[in-house]
């Protein structure tokens, strides 16, 4: 039984209002830029360990006004215009508690707005763009033409880039030390900035302006990742800084090729290269990492046709299958030794956006094996999917009833763990019949946190904590912020009327002695007041310890990352 909820003004009888009372469409709407930075009201204490940025992205609009005076509207909030948020929160001069929170913001996609200005239209590929049934065969195939062969030809800002974002990420001719490789040897101290998408494309940022300053595509970083689509939730090694993804080829048979970028020297590795044997394309937001393996769940969102499909529907969600009979398949990749494949494993179907942590343990049967256990919120279906088009959101649309309450409870997701057993440090690329991942427990529903964070030095250890957003059905979104605890299952949540949280970010305190010990940073809509906070949470009692009020609207955005 989770513990009572850690919230505030409830509705009549102790109980959240419906949905439909919950203020939260201006999170969706078009918002302004904020170029010049501005400072915020600081109330309460943000501890001095707090101090540096905070970088948020997301969709900031999905609404154009094009120069025929008609209104260009994306239909998926993954295709919002990506915009970035910039909080810098100034060391204390003295005492210990930071005083001064300044903001800026920026879309990131001025050029792709301009070209939908003058066009009326978005061809490019997408998530989840509704098309219009009655276009012409001509065009659709000219599309994907130009998809394949590359030739829509962007600046910087061309890409609507915008779900996760890292700073100092190695790349070719950078490390991730903050320093700029050259010909010459020479070094100069940098900051860099990337912004990363489920396409892959990478955009390059300023770190303060928040101006797109270049975007690459895979084949930049090694000449065969040759395919459209990546994790938007790359992994980075905590000990070395090297940085883990995938890239997926999709076609008759669907190739997956898993990288590395190494921190030292900015050089792309392919690790191993995985086609065939069941294996076939899906979306895969996010991979994990363990102290010696990478591992792709290859959930059951596949596509069709091997792929294909993507090319004629334009976007990745109508190319979508979910079949309750198909298994998910698990792929274990060795990172560190050169052997590749080392293990393969199915499981019952599901679907996942987020694994949160994974660790490698002694195996409980075969001494010198050992078992990856990992935590993931899973869906039952793709529902979740279909609950992110705008028109299934905003609580006073009728498609939000879909997706709320009683109907809503398949697009809600349940905390997993799961075990792959007995993987063996000998082991070379399997070719026999896949084994079986071990489900050892699954959270309540309104226990489960989504968009899920935990104390970073703990990342491939054994963690007990998750933070996240959690979904009790009282909005046709995001409702409150939720600590778990997998040792206990046990949950405190803070859950007030109208105010949508956004993604809470894990500080560690300095001085602290236990993987619960600093902070959570969230972004949070008041929806009765019509603007935003910064919202600072004891990360151990979920209590709030102060905040930083705007005078505007921060949308509801995706993921961010502090930078001490």
């Amino acid at each position: 039984m989770a513990k009572p909820t850690a919230s505030m003004p409830h509705g009549v009888n102790g109980t959240l209002p419906a949905f439909k009372d919950w203020p939260n469409d201006i999170g969706f709407e078009i918002i302004q830029d904020q170029t010049d930075p501005i400072e915020l009201k600081v109330s309460g204490k943000i501890p001095a360990y707090a101090a540096g940025i905070l970088y948020r992205t997301g969709p900031g609009g999905h609404q154009i006004t094009t120069n025929k005076n008609k209104t260009f509207s994306f239909s998926h909030w993954f295709d919002g215009l990506a915009q970035t948020h910039r909080f810098e929160l100034a060391p204390p001069i003295e005492g210990d508690c930071v005083t001064r929170v300044t903001y800026n913001s920026r879309h990131t996609v001025d050029e792709l707005i301009e070209k939908v200005r003058k066009t009326g239209e978005f061809a490019s590929m997408s998530f989840g763009q509704q098309r219009d049934p009655c276009e012409s065969f001509f065009k659709k195939v000219m599309s994907s033409f130009q998809a394949v062969a590359g030739r829509d030809e962007k600046g910087p800002s061309g890409h609507n880039v915008g779900v996760t974002i890292q700073a100092n990420m190695p790349m070719p001719g950078q490390t991730s030390d903050g320093t700029s490789t050259s010909s010459s040897g020479a070094a100069s101290k940098i900051n860099h900035l990337w912004q990363k998408t489920d396409f892959s494309t990478l955009q390059e940022i300023d770190h303060t302006t928040l101006v797109p300053i270049r975007a690459t595509e895979h084949p930049k970083l090694h000449p065969d990742l040759k395919g459209p689509f990546t994790g938007a939730h790359s992994r980075t090694d905590p000990v070395t800084g090297d940085w883990y993804n995938y890239n997926l080829e999709v076609g008759r048979q669907a190739v997956y090729r898993v990288f590395s970028v190494s921190a030292k020297t900015g050089k792309t590795t392919i690790l191993a290269t995985l086609s065939g044997g069941g294996i076939r394309a899906a979306y895969l937001h996010a991979i994990m990492l363990t102290e010696n393996y990478v591992v792709l769940c290859l959930f059951n969102a596949y596509y069709a046709k091997g792929g294909l499909k993507v090319l004629w529907t334009r976007n990745m969600l109508d190319a979508m299958e979910f079949d309750p009979g198909k298994k998910n398949v698990w792929l274990v990749v060795d990172r560190l030794h050169g052997k590749g494949l080392v293990g393969m494993f199915e499981s019952d179907p599901f679907f996942a956006f987020h694994p949160v942590n994974s660790w490698e343990q002694p195996s409980e049967t075969e001494p010198g094996k050992v078992d990856i256990v990992a935590d993931i919120p899973t869906y039952e279906n793709l529902d979740i999917l279909k609950r992110f088009y705008y028109h299934n959101m905003k609580a006073k649309t009728e498609g939000a009833r879909n997706y709320a309450g009683e109907k809503g409870e398949t697009s809600r997701p349940s905390l997993t763990r799961w075990k792959l057993p007995r993987i063996g440090s000998t082991t070379t690329a399997t070719t026999t019949k896949p084994s079986t991942a071990e489900r050892m427990f699954a959270a309540r529903k309104d226990d489960t946190p989504e968009l899920p964070t935990f104390n970073p030095r703990y990342a491939t250890h054994p963690s007990r904590y998750i933070y996240g957003v959690c979904d009790r059905g009282h909005s046709s979104f995001l409702d409150g912020l939720i600590k778990y605890d997998t040792q206990t299952n046990t949950s405190v949540a803070r859950v007030i009327h109208a105010q949508s949280p956004g993604e809470p970010i894990f500080l560690l305190d300095p001085h602290g002695t236990e993987e619960d010990d600093g902070i959570c940073l969230s972004v949070v809509l008041d929806g009765m007041k019509g603007r935003s906070y910064l919202l600072v949470l004891n990360a151990k009692t979920f209590e709030e310890l102060g905040r930083a009020d705007m005078e505007s609207v921060v949308p509801f955005g995706f993921h961010g990352t502090h930078v001490t």
